[in-house]
């Protein structure tokens, strides 16, 4: 097996920021430390050169002048203390005439014709490494041959000045790298100490601490932002996990509600079975009374899986052809089949005398209504009067379904759509029913894109409000998600939230005093306001 290739450590953000700071820094100091001594060399040779051109030209005399003239005059300038003079013979050989004050061994190598026009460097004529600045004034000796007076003056001065220049640049570039760098450091550390702590953050998230946050600072500066959004990115992230584990804790209590439900029925088929094979059923009608308690729980398991059934499909995110249908002609048939099934509760119905239309599928929303009115004849004792309302606005349609019946507890209120979720848990199944009635009204209104909310009614009993948009052009009404949320409220329900406003001006159709109900009762008073959650 071959041996794993260690990894090569790379640097962190801070240190490539700090080594990019110094390095850019360095440069702009080299380029310094460069050019400043150039300059300073040249503007000190130019001072030389200014020097020398004054020693000469006080001196200069027009028409021939003899060598002794030239040596009096040399020795005659103001300057003769600074600059050196030397005369060049006609033969090319050149002499010290007059050496400068700080200077009295010096002897530039001249050469026999020196330069007239401006000023030249030259070296020492003893093979020493002193550098030396001369300009000639050209004369005429006593034989008269050309002779040349020439000034002269030492750069060991200006060679020294440079080199102390060097040195200080060297030691001043140092300490400024070194002090630049530290600077740099604590600055980019004291910058960059958010995205460290964002960092730690992240290992610790993934560590399984999911709701540690980072402090966002200021939030017109980029870090300032991107913790804002880190802190926005893990509000969402820990939204999704708390919905998924949610998810997951309801659908595991479905299959637990889901089995114990089916538990009893095929415990029961079983067990008459069971009697039948051992020959345990004595006589005839023994037999038919097991048959017929088989028979019961058969179309008790059957109209369970009928009810999980139309739940999934009313879950589904794809809601099923819809077409306008007319609450108002609905209702009418609805409440119609309820007063047939049962004589013994009183059934209204109020505001249906004008069509209100809606798209939907026709069959679930019968089935909505339908089983909201089974709720009430199931729960509810013999004598209880429900009231349907319809409400029309101008966006949505609310449709109310209230009983004075004994009501629900505060504490069962928020559970009412919950699937297998049963008030009283000692209610017989038989009686009972599945508890999936109201969670599959509940998918229904949210695959129409509506709402439905639940109350106490202030008199006593329940109220049920579902709202459903109202079609706008020829558009249909896309569903809501199967998870969205079912409105719940322990208090009277506020329908002053739909939208009663009419183009025509007219006064909203659910403030107007009603025509009369379906029955021939008087219309219930408007309800007031509450919040849904």
């Amino acid at each position: 097996m071959s041996a794993p290739v260690p990894v090569r450590a790379r640097w962190g953000l801070r240190a490539r920021l700090i080594l990019l700071v110094v390095a850019v820094s360095a440069i702009g100091l080299v380029a310094v430390d460069v050019v400043l001594p150039l300059s300073v060399r040249a503007s000190l040779l130019t001072d030389r050169d200014a020097t020398l051109t004054s020693a000469v030209k006080a001196i200069v005399v027009s028409g021939r002048t003899s060598t002794n003239a030239l040596t009096q005059a040399a020795s005659s300038t103001p300057l003769s203390g600074e600059v050196g003079w030397s005369i060049v013979s006609a033969g090319g050989i050149a002499k010290v005439i007059l050496p400068p004050t700080r200077d009295r061994t010096g002897n530039p190598a001249i050469g026999s014709e020196p330069p007239t026009n401006e000023p030249a460097t030259v070296g020492d004529a003893d093979g020493g490494p002193t550098r030396y600045r001369i300009f000639a004034a050209q004369g005429t000796d006593g034989l008269g041959n050309t002779a040349y007076l020439v000034a002269w003056v030492g750069l060991d001065d200006v060679s020294g000045t440079v080199r102390s220049l060097i040195l200080l640049e060297l030691l001043v570039s140092i300490g400024l790298l070194v002090l630049l760098g530290f600077i740099a450091s604590l600055i980019i550390r004291r910058e960059l100490k958010p995205l460290e702590i964002m960092a730690n953050t992240a290992d610790d998230i993934a560590d399984g601490d999911l709701d540690r946050r980072v402090t966002p600072g200021d939030p017109s500066t980029e870090i300032g932002r991107l913790g804002t959004a880190f802190n926005g990115m893990l509000d969402g992230i820990g939204g999704l996990l708390d919905e998924q584990q949610r998810n997951e804790a309801r659908l595991r209590q479905f299959v637990a509600d889901a089995s114990h439900e089916l538990r009893t029925p095929v415990a029961a088929v079983r067990g008459y079975s069971e009697l039948y094979k051992a020959g345990m059923l004595p006589d005839e009608a023994a037999v038919a009374r097991a048959m017929d308690r088989m028979g019961f729980e058969a179309r008790r398991m059957g109209g369970l899986v009928e009810d999980l059934l139309t739940l999934i499909k009313a879950d589904a995110e794809q809601p099923r052809e819809h077409e306008p249908v007319d609450l108002a002609q609905l209702l009418v048939g609805v409440v119609d089949d309820a007063a047939v099934i049962d004589s013994s509760r009183t059934w209204r119905l109020v505001g249906a005398t004008r069509p209100t239309v809606v798209v939907g599928d026709r069959l679930r929303l019968h089935q909505l209504f339908a089983n909201l009115l089974s709720n009430v004849r199931t729960h509810t004792p013999p004598g209880t009067t429900a009231t349907v309302s319809v409400l029309p606005g101008h966006d949505e349609v609310a449709v109310t379904v209230t009983d004075d019946g004994p009501g629900v507890s505060p504490e069962a209120l928020p559970r009412l759509f919950d699937r297998f979720f049963r008030e009283d848990e000692s209610r017989s199944r038989e009686n009972g029913g599945s508890g999936l009635g109201l969670s599959i009204v509940a998918a229904i209104v949210r695959s129409h894109g509506g709402r439905i909310l639940a109350a106490n009614a202030p008199g006593g009993g329940l109220t049920m409000t579902v709202v459903l948009p109202r079609p706008v052009g020829t558009a249909a009404v896309a569903g809501m998600p199967a998870d969205a949320p079912v409105g719940v409220t322990t208090g009277p329900i506020d329908l002053s939230q739909l939208n009663p406003s009419r183009a025509d001006g007219a006064a909203p159709a659910h403030e107007r005093p009603a025509a009369g109900d379906h029955h021939g009762a008087p219309a219930p008073p408007t309800p007031v306001p509450t919040a849904e959650t």
